[in-house]
């Protein structure tokens, strides 16, 4: 039986936030910028844990999709 709080409503896309950081380097000069993206929202839409994906960058924009295997 399905839990109190599920639904079988299919979700609907949400815009997320977030923010560009840096990771830690140790105090060396020009660090790498990174975004991390996190939240059971993820497995609403298919991405688990593990899974591999593809990142597409375009300007002013980043395509993440599940990755092709083979």
């Amino acid at each position: 039986m399905a839990g109190k709080d599920s639904t079988s409503e299919p979700a609907v896309p949400q815009a997320r936030k977030s923010i560009v950081g840096y990771r830690p380097n140790g105090g060396r000069p020009n660090p790498l910028p990174q975004l991390t993206i996190k939240g059971r929202w993820l497995e609403q839409w298919g991405f688990i844990k593990g899974q591999p994906v593809s990142i597409i960058a375009e300007q002013g924009q980043l395509i993440i999709s599940p990755a092709n295997k083979g």
